[in-house]
Formats: C-alpha cells, sequence, structure tokens
C-alpha cells in the first residue's frame, strides 16, 4: 500500500473508530427508547388485537408526531457540535437555554392535537371502537407531552454534542425495565396496582417519560464538566434565528417521513383490524431496527459538526462516508436476520395458537420479508441526511426528502394498496421504494457537496 493509502486508511479507521464510541451508546439509548414501546406492545397483546391495534396505533401518533417537533431541536446538537469545533464553547448554554424553551412551546399545539384524537379519527373514518380506544389512550398520554418533545428532544440533541452520551446510556435503558414492569402492573394488576388495562399501559408510560427527563436533568446539572457548560441554561433570542433557520427544515424532514407512515397507518386501519394489527407489529419492529441506523447518523452529525466547526474538509467527507458505509452493514445484517425468521419474530407478539390470531399473524409475516428487503435504504438514507445536517445543509434534503415520500410513496401506495388489491403489502412496498429514493438522492447530494467543496478524501 503506498503511504498515501496508508494515511486515507488510518484516517477512515479514526474516523470509523471514533463514530462507534459516538454510536453504540446512541444506538443503546435509541433501542432502550423503542424498547418501551415494543413492551408495551407485547404486554397488550394479552388483551387482544384490538388492545394491540389501539396501543400500537397510539403509541405511533404520540411518538412519531412528537419525534417530528423534536427535528426542530436536533439543531441545538448541531450548532453545540460547530461551537465546540470553534473553540466557542461559551454559546452552548445559550442554545440550550433557548432549544428548551422552543420544545415547550411546540408542545403545546401537541398536546391540544392529542386532545381531540378521537373526533379526529372518526372524521377520518376509522372505526368508531378503535377511535375511543386510541382517544382514551392519548387522553392520557398527553401529559407526558412536554417531558418528550422539551425535556427528551433537548437531551437527545445537547448530550452527544458535548461528550454526554454516557448519560443517556446509564439513564435509558433502566427506564426502559421499569417501564416494562409498571406496564405489567397496571395493565393486568400487580405489585398491590389495580388492573387497568388499556388506561394503565398509557398511565405507565407516561409515568417513564417524565421519570426519564427529571433524571437526565439531574444528571447533567449534576455533571461538574458538562454542567458548566449548560449552566445556566439561559434563553438567548440571538440563537432563536439560526436555530429555527436549522431546525425547521430538519422538522419538515422528519414529519414528511412520519406524516407517511401515519397514513400508513391509517390505511391499514381501512383495511380491516387484522391488517392493522399487523402493520402494526412490523411498524413496532421497523421503527426498533431504525434506531440503530437513526444512532449512527445522530454520531454523524455530531462528527461532521466538529469538523465542519473546525474548518476540515477532508474531516467532514471521511465522517460522512464512514458513517454511510457502515450503515450498509449493520442494516444489511439485521434485514438478512428479519428475512430469515419472520414467523418466529411475530409471533413473539401474537400466540399463534389463538384462531382469531391467525389473519393478522399471516398478514404479518408478508410484511416483514417486506421490512427485511429495505433496511439498508433505510439506514442509507438516515445517515445521510444526519452527515448533511452536520455540515448545515438542511434545505436542499428537506425539499428532496419530500420528492421521495410524497411523489413516490404515497401515489404508489394508494395503487398498490386500494387500486390493484394488495394490500398492506403493497402499502409497505411503497414504503420501501420512497425510502430507497430518499436514500439515493441523499447519499448522492452529500458526495456531490463535498466535492464540489474541494474534499477529495485525501
Amino acid at each position: 500500500m503506498s503511504a498515501v493509502g496508508t494515511v486515507e486508511a488510518a484516517g477512515k479507521a479514526a474516523h470509523a473508530a471514533a463514530l462507534l464510541r459516538l454510536a453504540v451508546p446512541l444506538a443503546i439509548v435509541s433501542l432502550s427508547e423503542m424498547a418501551m414501546g415494543l413492551t408495551d406492545t407485547v404486554l397488550l397483546g394479552g388483551l387482544g388485537e384490538r388492545a394491540v391495534a389501539a396501543g400500537g396505533l397510539s403509541g405511533t401518533l404520540f411518538f412519531a408526531i412528537g419525534a417530528s417537533l423534536q427535528g426542530a431541536l436536533m439543531a441545538v446538537g448541531i450548532l453545540a457540535a460547530q461551537a465546540r469545533g470553534a473553540g466557542t464553547e461559551r454559546r452552548i448554554a445559550g442554545l440550550y437555554g433557548t432549544g428548551l424553551c422552543l420544545g415547550l412551546a411546540l408542545s403545546v399545539p401537541l398536546f391540544g392535537l392529542f386532545s381531540l384524537a378521537e373526533p379526529i379519527l372518526r372524521l377520518l373514518g376509522e372505526p368508531a371502537p378503535l377511535a375511543h380506544d386510541v382517544g382514551t389512550y392519548l387522553g392520557i398520554l398527553r401529559w407526558a407531552t412536554p417531558a418528550y418533545v422539551a425535556g427528551l428532544g433537548t437531551m437527545r440533541a445537547i448530550l452527544p454534542a458535548i461528550d454526554g452520551a454516557g448519560l443517556l446510556l446509564r439513564v435509558t435503558p433502566a427506564m426502559a425495565v421499569g417501564n416494562g414492569l409498571l406496564n405489567d402492573a397496571l395493565i393486568y394488576g400487580a405489585f398491590g396496582l389495580p388492573a387497568l388495562g388499556l388506561r394503565g399501559s398509557a398511565i405507565a408510560s407516561a409515568a417513564t417519560l417524565w421519570s426519564t427527563v427529571l433524571v437526565l436533568f439531574a444528571c447533567l446539572h449534576g455533571s461538574r464538566r458538562r454542567g458548566r457548560l449548560v449552566t445556566p441554561p439561559r434563553p438567548d433570542r440571538c440563537e432563536l434565528a439560526p436555530l429555527l433557520r436549522l431546525g425547521l427544515p430538519i422538522m419538515a424532514t422528519i414529519a414528511g417521513e412520519v406524516l407517511m407512515f401515519l397514513l400508513a397507518s391509517l390505511a391499514a386501519g381501512l383495511l380491516g383490524t387484522a391488517s392493522l394489527a399487523a402493520h402494526q407489529i412490523v411498524l413496532g419492529i421497523g421503527a426498533f431496527t431504525f434506531m440503530v441506523p437513526m444512532a449512527l447518523g445522530q454520531a454523524a452529525n455530531v462528527r461532521v459538526g466538529l469538523a465542519t466547526g473546525a474548518g476540515d474538509r477532508i474531516a467532514v467527507r471521511r465522517a460522512g462516508l464512514v458513517a454511510i458505509g457502515m450503515a450498509i452493514l449493520v442494516m444489511g445484517a439485521i434485514g438478512l436476520l428479519l428475512l430469515c425468521t419472520p414467523s418466529l419474530v411475530a409471533s413473539a407478539f401474537l400466540n399463534p395458537s389463538v384462531t382469531a390470531n391467525r389473519t393478522a399473524l399471516r398478514i404479518a409475516v408478508a410484511l416483514l420479508g417486506i421490512l427485511a428487503l429495505f433496511q439498508v435504504a433505510d439506514g442509507v438514507q438516515v445517515v445521510a441526511i444526519g452527515s448533511l445536517r452536520g455540515m448545515g445543509d438542511t434545505r436542499t434534503p428537506m425539499v428532496l426528502a419530500q420528492v421521495g415520500y410524497w411523489l413516490v410513496g404515497l401515489p404508489l401506495g394508494w395503487l398498490l394498496a386500494f387500486r390493484l388489491g394488495y394490500g398492506a403489502a403493497g402499502l409497505w412496498t411503497a414504503l420501501a421504494a420512497a425510502l430507497a429514493a430518499v436514500a439515493i438522492m441523499m447519499a448522492t447530494r452529500f458526495v456531490w457537496v463535498t466535492r464540489s467543496a474541494g474534499v477529495t478524501g485525501r
């Protein structure tokens, strides 16, 4: 190997190591967070497919819409990483305080939306029993909106940017275990608590979210090294404009993808309870596996942001390309695993010996095969977007993402699911096609932007 090749390989290896140091804790944190939702779905399975459908749809609505609003707060992490790279750490407290205030403001309309969940679902044509159950669930879970949007949204953004991912790692997995125990106790009755069924699951999830946020705040501000960067968390009007300039396109990008999946969930509801139950099971599994590339994307966000702040264009390109390559490898392995074990995975959610579950299980097995095939595309698109965001490039990716979601996913889903009669399988084929289109566009843009900026990777 030539001297240049040896140096380049060493540079990529260093980026890979640094990326993994960030991504592994973030992946464990994200998987722990998603484990809460999956645990809820599994525990609700004992109440039947109606409870699985209602609880799954409620969780999808809450966490998906909440995650969209959290997108605006991702700018806090991007700007904090760039500030560290540029040696202007004094900005971080202002970014942190402004982010918290912005998150609280965003949680207000979301609380109002969830308060009207039942009538909105009825207007959309969802079955009355399903609309009632979802309205009941979200009527309780809405009280955790500030914790999820403002609290967790800001923490997930700021902690990786200030080398605080370890705090997330220490807190979130423990909270996932606590969520499972509390859900089990309040759904079926244990530890002296009443059996509240579906309502118990909502209460347990809300309590877990608030507990997680309060513990994270205590850990961050109790840390001498990291606490000094964010204390006092003073809102700064001068930071609001750059936060919105970066954050609103990110929020719109995430919202476009979330809305696409939400419409797929609503469409699955129109196809019947069995289709919706199967869809929610596979959606939960897909969201769970998505946490791995999302962590890689967050790590790439920080790595690229640090390099951007330092003005190191070579490091920008290498950090992004290494992250994309890692996403391909990891998600390819996950896809292969799902492709080999669809029946085993589906039966973890619904008992195959129960006759009433067999239709939903059959649909779920078919959907898991489709999910397995688009794991790589899902990974590439989120990591490429994260790399672009680290550079401060958010507007063009927003437009490209909407093209994939609405010009590919939406019309194709309508055609395959309803016009051609492929049902839930048609919906998931369309979702796969949309994500593949976005992945190609985002990866191409990252390569083009870094090359046009004079970055050659050497």
